[in-house]
């Protein structure tokens, strides 16, 4: 009976590598052979090799070449490299590994030391075979999650935008309810707004996860859908006493989904507005640079702790830092903003500083290149604008 374990033998002398192959398959391994390191890559992309024994010294492409394209190719399964090799010298064997190769043998091979090192790379092949399997468990689950998520967040969402609804009414048309009555209607409105919102994330990452997520791009005026946020988003700013600042240059009209870019602008003003003191200002810049549109929002709360930044962006996390008014958090929005601006072949980057505050920016292509490589999340504060007497839907001096 044959072991799992293929393996791909590169030697461009045929009789030393017939003898090695005579070697391995008294073993009952699965041996294909290559004479270069050029012939080697071509055999992996159709054979499942999971061992590579290659000689160093061969023409076209040696074996350290062939470990640094392994490395840089993905085959969908790793590849246990050994290289094998007259030189001794330990900045010999360092280059080796450096170049990709797990392990090495020095000539002439030793038969018993060859089979030991095999067992090294039959053994990290078996694990790899059982992390696959929890990665696909994991997979099925994580799908299962979502589905499920997204069909509860969905039924609980019409009975709750009916309680939103009516209590709005009842509000508005307040003459016949006593102090006490309009007081709980007002929660009842304010926690189900809350709510509403909450299951909108939860649909929203659904989605997301599920790969469903689609964009509808149309042609469009940046600078007048942060305008419209920042009105949507004022009353709130006033009932905490926050002032908006916000200088925005005239942009062209780019491609962008108008729901899902308001809805990542939104999340980042609110945002600040949510983690900002009474009585503190906030900063918005719409600025074109070169071939991108940069939108920030500066703020001046307490900042992100160093140790919770590395996690900004991962689902329902929640920072130990606190909303100043009581206002609520699903640890979605900033994850959800993140899968939006790469959808669009953006980014959002941030920089924030303890006892200072934040800036968020969203980096969006004035063309539409989906495949755009993703920023760094770090970028400098941006200046903050001159003191001015700006509102909080004016614009400053």
């Amino acid at each position: 009976m044959k072991q799992e374990l293929n393996i791909l033998l590169v030697e461009d002398s045929l009789t030393q590598a017939l003898s090695l192959k005579q070697t391995l398959e008294k073993y009952r391994y699965s041996v294909t052979m290559a004479q270069n390191g050029r012939e080697a890559m071509k055999i992996l992309q159709d054979c499942r090799a999971s061992v590579v024994i290659t000689d160093w010294i061969m023409p076209e492409m040696d074996g350290s070449e062939l470990c640094r394209a392994i490395r840089a190719h993905d085959f969908g399964r790793y590849v246990y490299i050994i290289l094998v090799t007259e030189k001794k010298s330990k900045k010999d064997i360092i280059e080796g590994l450096k170049a990709g190769a797990d392990d090495y043998l020095i000539k002439p091979i030793d038969e018993a030391e060859l089979v030991a090192r095999i067992a090294v790379a039959a053994r990290i092949f078996k694990l790899e075979q059982s992390l696959r399997e929890k990665q696909q468990e994991f997979f099925n689950l994580n799908q299962i999650k979502n589905k499920f998520i997204g069909i509860a967040a969905h039924d609980l969402r019409n009975p709750i935008i009916s309680i939103r609804g009516f209590s709005e009414l009842l509000l508005k048309d307040s003459t016949a309810f006593t102090e006490d009555q309009k007081e709980f209607l007002t929660i009842i409105h304010s926690t189900s707004r809350n709510m509403l919102a909450m299951l909108n994330d939860l649909l929203d990452i659904s989605l997301i996860e599920s790969g469903k997520l689609e964009l509808s791009k149309k042609f469009g005026s940046l600078k007048k859908l942060v305008q419209e946020r920042i009105q949507q988003n004022s009353l709130h700013a006033q009932q905490k006493n926050i002032t908006i600042h916000h200088q925005m240059e005239n942009i062209p009209s780019i491609p962008f989904d108008p729901q899902r870019i308001g809805q990542a602008v939104d999340n980042l003003i609110s945002n600040a507005i949510k983690f900002a003191p009474y009585g503190s200002q906030v900063y918005l810049r719409l600025t074109r640079d070169s071939d991108q549109v940069k939108f920030s929002v500066q703020d001046e709360g307490p900042g992100i702790p160093e140790s919770e930044q590395p996690l900004l962006f991962n689902e329902f996390h929640r920072l130990s830092i606190q909303p100043t008014a009581g206002e609520t958090s699903t640890g979605l929005g900033l994850s959800i903003t993140k899968k939006i601006m790469e959808a669009h072949g953006g980014s959002i980057v941030y920089e924030s500083r303890e006892g200072i505050g934040s800036t968020f920016t969203l980096i969006l292509p004035i063309k539409s290149q989906a495949d755009q490589k993703p920023k760094k999340n770090i970028r400098p504060l941006p200046k903050k604008y001159p003191e001015g007497s700006a509102d909080a839907s004016g614009s400053l001096p």
